[in-house]
């Protein structure tokens, strides 16, 4: 499933960064971008919620919960619930988001991945986030540099990276042993196996599910444990990058195609 981008939640965000003339990512600040549009953010302990907005006319208050210690987790939040402040209020004056809403693969309701995509601009600007994307090869340790820049999640800035980095990559998101979720770039030409089917055997995620590896991992694998493309033939690879997250019971796999490979070379052959 690739992301449906909403101009509504796009703009808006790009409007905040723009007034604010950001030039390096240390200068977004959530909480104060938060206040300036009308929205306090306060911390106070939540039942079954990772955030909580609360809208009276002009003016909100964007509840998180204390429990949540992790700064990209937390940053997150104050902005997803903005998300919904200026989106969504008017029609939705009080908001509850589980944690759950607030990973990219959430879509039971409409508003949460709108408010996921309004988060992701405003934490991550793309000119910003592509100006720091490294054209060299793609690691985990430089998905955690631009996290760490950034201040977001390594989900969340993973996510961004297969948007809108150098690289042609994908992003899945495994659970139970089976396909939750993925998102591919725009230049990613090869069809992805479906949600709901299992995770290819001679993969990295599935050293974290059937052997419980835990720790993060790469390797090149079979071309074929993560595409159903005909067009890919046997011998043909790919680079997994593994982040396990035992927390969710997920695992989250970014798939490159590296430069020169049998894969990056048949797409340059493609008319």
């Amino acid at each position: 499933m690739n992301q449906i981008v909403s101009r509504a939640a796009v703009g808006a965000a790009r409007r905040i960064v723009s007034s604010f003339g950001v030039a390096d990512p240390s200068e977004i600040d959530v909480e104060a971008w938060a206040y300036e549009q009308g929205a306090v953010v306060t911390n106070a302990p939540l039942r079954g919620a990772s955030g909580r907005l609360v809208r009276r006319g002009g003016r909100g208050i964007i509840r998180v919960d204390s429990s949540i210690t992790l700064e990209g987790q937390k940053r997150f939040c104050v902005a997803h619930e903005l998300g919904h402040f200026l989106l969504h209020a008017r029609r939705e004056p009080i908001a509850a988001c589980e944690p759950e809403t607030m990973l990219f693969w959430y879509r039971a309701r409409p508003d949460e991945p709108e408010a996921n995509e309004f988060a992701a601009e405003l934490l991550m600007p793309e000119d910003l986030f592509r100006s720091r994307c490294s054209r060299g090869p793609l690691t985990l340790e430089g998905i955690e540099a631009l996290a760490a820049d950034f201040r977001t999640t390594l989900t969340a800035t993973a996510a961004r990276y297969v948007e809108i980095g150098p690289h042609v990559c994908a992003l899945v998101v495994s659970r139970a042993g089976q396909i939750h979720w993925f998102r591919a770039g725009g230049d990613f030409r090869f069809r992805l196996r479906s949600n709901r089917t299992p995770v290819g055997s001679v993969t990295c995620a599935a050293d974290f599910f059937k052997r419980g590896v835990t720790g993060k991992q790469v390797d090149d694998v079979p071309a074929t444990e993560w595409l159903e493309d005909g067009r890919i033939e046997p011998g043909w690879t790919l680079r997994e990058l593994l982040v396990p997250m035992p927390s969710y019971g997920s695992a989250l796999s970014l798939l490159w195609i590296v430069p020169g490979s049998a894969l990056d070379r048949f797409e340059d052959d493609e008319p």
